[in-house]
């Protein structure tokens, strides 16, 4: 697990309950280059035979890193889960690197979100993914989540900047 020294100043856990992202990780959110991100260091458990990140836990981290750029385009939202995801690898992510996520476009529907973006490590591009995520009604039990989400903090960071800039 990373300590606090090998995580950039900024960046916190990511809140909730403990859910697979939690397992994986551990992954923290944070701002870079204006915009909410997602980032992780690069741990033993998450690198393959090869000494790799394992293709998954980039995945993992780009599919929510793509949710956080839906938020941040539609506040009033509620769980949005992913209908498709496709990803390019570019190049690999090493033992010890830190990872971060990038939205670079986000185009919303009533009833749907597409975002594309891209992970980026200390020597660049490491991965290219394209989200599509479905908005289901408001009332779905099914999606109804207790306690503080990665969504509330963000909403709540929102409102803090907007209202700081008067």
């Amino acid at each position: 697990m990373a300590n606090a020294q090998d995580i950039p100043k900024g960046f916190e856990p990511l809140p909730g309950k403990t859910t697979f992202i939690h397992h994986a990780g551990p992954v923290y959110w944070g701002e870079s280059e204006n915009q909410f991100v997602l980032g992780f260091r690069v741990a033993p458990h998450h690198v393959n035979p090869a000494g790799m990140c394992n293709g998954g836990m980039l995945m993992t981290v780009m599919d929510l890193g793509l949710i956080v750029g839906i938020i941040v385009n539609q506040p009033d939202g509620n769980f949005s889960p992913t209908m498709s995801l496709s990803v390019d690898f570019i190049a690999a992510a090493q033992l010890g690197d830190w990872v971060e996520s990038r939205v670079d476009f986000v185009h919303l529907t009533k009833r749907r979100g597409y975002a594309s973006g891209r992970l980026v490590g200390p020597k660049g591009l490491i991965m290219r993914a394209n989200g599509a995520f479905s908005f289901p009604p408001a009332g779905d039990p099914r999606f109804n989540v207790d306690g503080p989400t990665l969504r509330d903090v963000i909403v709540d960071r929102l409102k803090q900047k907007n209202a700081a800039r008067g």
